[in-house]
């Protein structure tokens, strides 16, 4: 199951790069998926060394991280959606912030659990 959500989250991160072609010479991409799938796409490459860490974890522990990693992307791609796209203010909460702000929580809880788990592990053996 570890390995199936590994090649999972690396074919989704593969195929948001090959819709997001064709990029010009500046690196700007105006394929179909930079439209829609982009603030998902920080996800996955946010998941993509996380998954990796998560094979340390046993598999109880790893569906846990999994319900978790479902229940936090849900709810926060609803909350970026809800944002106005840009901020009409100097300090503005806008689409890319929250996304950007979401994952960073997201990884920081991840780490976290983490390392809690390694240092339990650690205890009883």
């Amino acid at each position: 199951m570890k390995k199936k959500f590994i090649f999972f989250v690396l074919g989704i991160f593969v195929l948001n790069v090959l819709l997001s072609l064709p990029c010009h010479g500046n690196l700007v991409c105006t394929g179909p998926a930079t439209t829609y799938f982009s603030y998902p796409f920080l996800w996955f490459i946010v998941l993509i060394p996380l998954s990796l860490l998560a094979l340390t974890l046993n598999e109880q522990k790893h569906k846990f991280w999994l319900k978790f990693t479902g229940a936090f992307f849900s709810i926060s791609m609803f909350l970026v959606f809800l944002m106005p796209e840009y901020g009409t203010g100097v300090v503005s909460v806008d689409r890319e912030l929250t996304n950007w702000f979401l994952t960073g929580v997201y990884s920081f809880i991840s780490i976290i659990y983490f390392i809690v788990q390694f240092i339990k592990n650690r205890k009883i053996t």
